[in-house]
C-alpha cells in the first residue's frame, strides 16, 4: 500500500474516529484503526468497539493500494508533530508502515488487517433525511441529562420517529430533557435507546449546518449516513420509563424571566458553593411584586444573594431549592431571549417544576428534597 495525503484531513478524520476506539479493549487488535487505501483516490478509516463503528472516506493519491491497521492514538500523536502539508505513506507485506514528512521518517508496526472485526451493515436505502444542524440541536438540548453507567437504560437517550415526528428525550430520574421535530416520513416507524457513547458521538461527527444526513432506527441499532461518513450503533436493551406521564398538564404558578439575566445569576450565587453534581442548593423565591430573589448558603464558608426582576408572574409567591447546575444546563442551550417556568403546588414536596421557551423543548426538574 502506498499514498500521499493532506496531513489537516488525515488528522480530523483520525481525531473523529480515534474517540470510538475503547483503549481498555481486551483484545488489542480494538485499539488500532483499519485503514485502506482505494486506488486511484480514496482513503477508507475505519474503528469499532464492537458496539459502535464509524467509517470515514477522506481524499488521497493512492499509487498502491492495501489495508492494514495501526495503533490510533500512537499514530494521532506523531502526525500532529510533523511539520509538512503532505504525509506518503507505504505498508509492506509485513504491516510495517513508514510515514514520511519533510525529514522525518517513522516506522510503525502494524497488525494483520485479517484480524480486525468486520462489524459493519450495508448502507440502507430507507431512512430519515434530516439536516444535520437540527439533529446537533437537538442532541445538545438533551444530553446533558444523561443517567451513569450504573442505569444502563438510562445511560442514554430515547429515539423515536414516529406518525411525521422525531423525537428525542433523556431523563436521568431527577430531570427529563425532552425535544422533537415534525419530519417528513413515510417509509419506517421505529424506536429504541440509543447509547450514552453513540449520542456523544454523534453530536461530535455531525455539523451545525444545514447539509442532510440520514437517519435510519430499528428495534436493536440505529444508522447515520453523511457525505463521507458512516455511523453505526447497537441499541440499549430494555424498555424506556414512560417519561411523558411527569411532564404536567396543568400548573398553578407560572413564571417569565429573562433567561441571559437568569442563567448569570444563578452562575454567581452558586459560586459560592458548587462542587460538580452535589453542589448545594440555590434557592428561588418567587414574590408577588414580580421580583425573584436566588439565595445560597455554605456552612463556614458564607452566603450570596441576588434578586432580578420577573417579566411576569401568576400565582401566590412561593420559596423551591434547586441543584443549581440542573438548571444552567438547559438554560445554556436554549435560544429564546425568554424562559417560562411553571409550577404545580410548589408548597408540596416533590412537585416538579416545567421549564420551556415556547419552542419543542422540554425541561422537567424535581426539587431538592428534604429542604
Amino acid at each position: 500500500m502506498k499514498f500521499s495525503v493532506e496531513k489537516k484531513s488525515f488528522i480530523d478524520s483520525l481525531t473523529l474516529i480515534q474517540s470510538i476506539i475503547n483503549p481498555r479493549s481486551t483484545l488489542p487488535i480494538l485499539s488500532h484503526v483499519h485503514l485502506s487505501a482505494k486506488a486511484p483516490n480514496r482513503l477508507l478509516f475505519f474503528a469499532t468497539d464492537l458496539q459502535t463503528a464509524l467509517k470515514i472516506e477522506l481524499a488521497a493519491s493512492v499509487e498502491e493500494e492495501g489495508t492494514t491497521t495501526l495503533p490510533a492514538r500512537r499514530l494521532l500523536t506523531i502526525v500532529r508533530e510533523l511539520d509538512s502539508d503532505q504525509l506518503t505513506w507505504k505498508t509492506n507485506s509485513n504491516h510495517q508502515t513508514t510515514l514520511s514528512s519533510n525529514r522525518s521518517f517513522f516506522q510503525l508496526n502494524g497488525l494483520p488487517d485479517d484480524d480486525y472485526p468486520k462489524f459493519f451493515p450495508e448502507r440502507r436505502e430507507e431512512g430519515l433525511s434530516i439536516s444535520q444542524g437540527k439533529v446537533r440541536k437537538m442532541l445538545k438540548m438533551v444530553e446533558y441529562a444523561m443517567a451513569d453507567e450504573s442505569r444502563p437504560a438510562l445511560n442514554g437517550a430515547w429515539f423515536s420517529i414516529k406518525s411525521g415526528r422525531f423525537e428525542v428525550a433523556v431523563t436521568d430520574g431527577k430531570r427529563l430533557a425532552y425535544t422533537f421535530e415534525e419530519v417528513e416520513n413515510e417509509s419506517f416507524e421505529a424506536e429504541g435507546i440509543v447509547p450514552a457513547k453513540a449520542v456523544l458521538e454523534i453530536s461530535r461527527i455531525i455539523e451545525d449546518s444545514d447539509k442532510t444526513l440520514k437517519l435510519f432506527l430499528d428495534s436493536n441499532k440505529i444508522f447515520l449516513e453523511l457525505e463521507n461518513i458512516l455511523f453505526f450503533s447497537k441499541l440499549t436493551e430494555g424498555k424506556y420509563p414512560n417519561f411523558k406521564q411527569v411532564i404536567p398538564k396543568t400548573t398553578t404558578q407560572k413564571a417569565v424571566i429573562d433567561r441571559n439575566s437568569f442563567l448569570h445569576a444563578i452562575r454567581r450565587v452558586s459560586s459560592i458553593a458548587i462542587s460538580g453534581s452535589n453542589s448545594l442548593p440555590v434557592v428561588l423565591d418567587f414574590l408577588e411584586t414580580n421580583e425573584l430573589v436566588l439565595s445560597c448558603q455554605a456552612p463556614d464558608i458564607g452566603q450570596a444573594r441576588e434578586t432580578i426582576s420577573l417579566k411576569a408572574f401568576q400565582g401566590e409567591a412561593f420559596s423551591i431549592p434547586f441543584n443549581p447546575l440542573y438548571l444552567i444546563e438547559p438554560l445554556r442551550e436554549m435560544e429564546k431571549e425568554d424562559v417560562i417556568m411553571e409550577f404545580v403546588n410548589p408548597s408540596t414536596k416533590g412537585n416538579p417544576c416545567l421549564i420551556t421557551e415556547g419552542t419543542n423543548f422540554v425541561y422537567v426538574l424535581m426539587p431538592i428534597k428534604n429542604q
